[in-house]
């Protein structure tokens, strides 16, 4: 059980890395979550911020960050939140990911192919 728990983070750390870097078009991505599981974020292209002014996107709900870019990790939030660049979440075991085109090319973020099927 606890080995299966940390592939999934593993891999959604993976994910984030990937897309992140790719959307702002930098090496290293400075994210702010209120999530205790991703505010220790270990990766060489992800570095945690305690300050919201000085990420780049916000990681989940934040009460406190709400002018920021963020992407969110619930199926439901994401569909309330009009704003919201993209999701990530779990359903029936499998991973969801979830773009939206608008947003990206509001903010004039970058998207390469292999992302492109997870745009709506």
């Amino acid at each position: 059980m606890f080995f299966s728990l940390l592939i999934a983070q593993n891999v959604e750390i993976k994910l984030f890395s990937k897309l992140f870097t790719t959307l702002f078009n930098k090496k290293i991505v400075y994210i702010y979550s209120e999530i205790q599981k991703y505010k220790k974020i270990n990766d060489n292209s992800l570095k945690n911020v305690n300050d919201c002014k000085k990420a780049d996107i916000v990681l989940g709900k934040s009460k406190n960050c709400t002018k920021k870019l963020h992407f969110l990790l619930d199926y439901y939030d994401y569909k309330k939140d009009q704003d919201a660049v993209g999701a990530f979440y779990w359903r029936k075991g499998r991973p969801q990911l979830r773009l939206r085109k608008k947003i990206i090319e509001n903010y004039r973020l970058h998207i390469t192919p292999e992302f492109k099927e997870f745009l709506e």
